[in-house]
């Protein structure tokens, strides 16, 4: 809709004498003006705006705050499993660290017969006559 540089001047002289009449209904001794001197849509068109801005703006930090708890909600449930993914991998390393340790010892255990294998094949071979290579 095209707004015409007239009407643009009509409203702008309109708000001016809006302005001027709750000028001088505000400038009037507290006896004489009352209430009553502002009807409620008087009062509606002057306040309406900053309560719509305050739904408005309540609204917006409402939803806000439940998006915030929902996305703090995920992250604490993805903290759990993580968690619990550290936990289990804990266990395994150190059932892996178990089982390294019982090979190390069969290695030992090994590493001590081949020693005495060893001994018995040198022996052998002193009996027999034949040099140790």
């Amino acid at each position: 809709m095209a707004t015409t540089h007239e009407d643009l001047s009509f409203r702008l002289d309109r708000l001016e004498h809006d302005v001027r009449a709750l000028s001088s209904a505000l400038a009037r001794p507290v006896g004489s003006a009352t209430m009553n001197d502002l009807s409620f849509r008087g009062w509606l068109r002057i306040s309406g705006p900053t309560f719509a801005v305050m739904v408005f703006g309540f609204g917006l930090l409402w939803s806000a705050q439940q998006a915030f708890s929902a996305q703090l909600l995920e992250v604490s449930r993805t903290l759990g499993r993580l968690e619990g993914a550290i936990t289990g991998l804990d266990a395994r390393v150190q059932t892996l660290e178990g089982a390294v340790t019982r090979l190390d010892e069969r290695i030992d255990h090994l590493d001590i017969r081949i020693d005495r294998l060893g001994a018995a094949v040198d022996k052998l071979a002193d009996r027999v006559g034949l040099e140790p290579s």
